[in-house]
């Protein structure tokens, strides 16, 4: 696999998550050691990475660490993206592909919703914050509660990632990447495979949503490697 041009890293440790809110990184300390352990294969990769395995913005991070991978890429926020124009498009009685808007920072409850800029046909849209931001962060918790895990929303995001990373398509995707030391959910525009990064015009509130998105998930890196260095 070390001489493909790029892996899908998607496996899940066993475990019960019974968590009621931040649900996916529920299953941080026991995917962390999976995700350690398959990293090791791949000291010195040089091929892709898009990492589904959540939390995925810390995975995404300890994998690339780990194996000193450069072009590792997380897919949760494309999930929100999408999921979140499909709601606004539901509210507003437009289709969704009128809407244009982005879900940065973490994939998980500090998802930042980038409504200052979202769009409507091209226009300035008003955008129903808490109504929105209720339905995505509700949906872990309906997914766990019904089928456990979803697969059409991250098979979808992993699909376009590639095509994106790998230069078959280019254009803009919300994919979880190193951003000031941490990885984060933030819009890539790739030409060829090459990523520049082109975060949207954000308001204080905003911004500050994003700051705390990224402590959070710095925090949970440092946690997850704290206590492998002491478990060895």
């Amino acid at each position: 696999m070390r001489s493909c041009d790029a892996v899908v890293v998607c496996p899940r440790a066993v475990f019960t998550n019974t968590a009621t809110r931040d649900i996916r990184m529920a299953g941080l300390a026991a995917n962390a050691l999976l995700i350690t352990a398959l990293a090791r294969q791949f000291t010195g990769y040089q091929g892709t990475v898009a990492m589904v395995t959540n939390p995925v913005d810390v995975l995404s991070r300890l994998f690339a660490e780990v194996s000193g991978c450069h072009r590792v890429y997380g897919v949760g926020s494309n999930t929100d993206t999408a999921r979140y124009r499909l709601i606004l498009a539901r509210l507003l009685n437009v289709p969704a592909t009128a809407v244009a808007g982005h879900v940065i920072g973490e994939h998980g409850d500090h998802a930042v919703i980038c409504a200052s800029s979202t769009t409507v046909n091209g226009e300035p849209a008003p955008v129903p914050i808490q109504q929105v931001h209720a339905e995505l962060t509700a949906r872990p918790r309906r997914i766990n509660a019904g089928i456990g895990r979803t697969r059409c929303g991250p098979a979808g995001a992993t699909l376009a990632a590639l095509e994106h990373a790998l230069g078959v398509t280019d254009g803009l995707i919300e994919l979880s990447a190193p951003r000031r030391g941490c990885w984060l959910g933030i819009p890539l525009r790739f030409t060829a495979g090459r990523p520049t990064v082109c975060i949207p015009p954000l308001n204080p509130g905003e911004a500050r949503q994003l700051a705390n998105a990224e402590d959070k998930v710095r925090t949970a890196y440092l946690h997850t490697t704290i206590k492998e260095t002491t478990s060895s």
